[in-house]
């Protein structure tokens, strides 16, 4: 890159993205990496504030933010992703379908510790919709040594610092819980709860929906029945709590299902119950989540209808940020 005076700078070649901006109303390059300045572009350029210019030289061995942000999408992407056009150096990353977003950070951490490389990400195990921006990323300067990236692509090494898993069609089950629900004391205000939050994922179907008394066994049997014909994920609407009537977690454990975590360090919803039956998915969800607008159940959802596993140790990482 050489240095001019833009006053001198007519018919030359940009080597940059000129950017304006307008608050509020316009942010964009007005001229783009290998324009050939014009006369009439001076004043323009002048009031944009740019007394100066970086223009293309004929040889030199870095490689211009362009070409870099380029390079770095094709590092840290995976399937079920496209780019937009880059733009003033920087490359954004547009998610084709719905699905959970996944992100290495251990990887993300490394590539931008590495000086002069830029990477920013939505948080890892989001729910995210098609063509919705994922990840953008950029160089800092404005051409960067080979070298540079070389580094950057073996810190990735074989893996992709972004995944995207699609949302396939589940089928949903729902057991009500409580004797007095049973008996028809009082009206079942959590099953809908439930509903409305599973109705943002169009490729979510409840098909089964059984109110059970209080007695373990019968709730055993209830969860058994739908994992029989087909239900992808069974959810437990209450007794999660540590009275005598709370039989759930009784009963879910009798299904034979693997116990992930009965408890959680996030609040509300630390009393939640996570397990796997075969491939069902079994989540006994407490009272907190029928009265508060967010728990840990709405951090877990969008994995739980990804079908991606759960282990002990990701809701053990929970408790930082946990208070809700």
């Amino acid at each position: 890159m050489n240095v001019v005076k833009t006053v001198d700078a007519t018919g030359m070649i940009l080597g940059q993205d000129i950017t304006k901006i307008v608050k509020g109303e316009y942010k964009g390059a007005i001229f783009s990496k290998g324009h050939r300045v014009r006369a009439e572009d001076i004043p323009v350029l002048l009031s944009l504030g740019k007394e100066h210019l970086f223009l293309e030289s004929e040889a030199s061995d870095l490689i211009h933010e362009n070409e870099a942000a380029d390079f770095l999408y094709h590092l840290i992407t995976g399937k079920f992703m496209q780019p937009t056009t880059v733009t003033e150096g920087k490359i954004e990353v547009i998610a084709e379908v719905d699905g959970l977003l996944k992100v290495n950070k251990e990887s993300l951490f490394k590539l931008n510790s590495i000086t002069n490389i830029a990477v920013a990400t939505l948080e890892t195990n989001q729910r995210v919709n098609a063509r919705q921006k994922v990840a953008g990323t950029r160089i800092i300067p404005l051409e960067i040594e080979p070298e540079t990236l070389v580094k950057a692509e073996n810190v990735v090494g074989g893996s992709s610092v972004l995944s995207l898993i699609p949302f396939e069609p589940v089928t949903v089950g729902i057991v009500t819980t409580g004797s007095e629900i049973f008996k028809g004391l009082i009206e079942d205000t959590f099953t809908p709860v439930v509903k409305e939050k599973l109705s943002h994922y169009p490729s979510v179907t409840v098909k089964f929906h059984e109110i059970i008394n209080d007695h373990p066994d019968l709730i055993t049997k209830a969860i058994n029945q739908m994992v029989e014909n087909g239900a992808d994920i069974v959810f437990c609407t209450g007794g999660m709590s540590v009275d005598p009537d709370d039989r759930t977690p009784l009963a879910i454990k009798q299904t034979g299902a693997k116990i992930i975590s009965h408890g959680t360090p996030v609040l509300p919803g630390s009393m939640l119950l996570l397990a796997y039956l075969g491939e069902t998915t079994i989540v006994g969800l407490p009272g907190g989540v029928m009265f508060s607008k967010r728990t840990v159940f709405d951090i877990l959802l969008p994995r739980i209808i990804a079908q991606d596993l759960i282990t002990k140790e990701e809701i053990a990482h929970l408790g930082h940020g946990g208070y809700l």
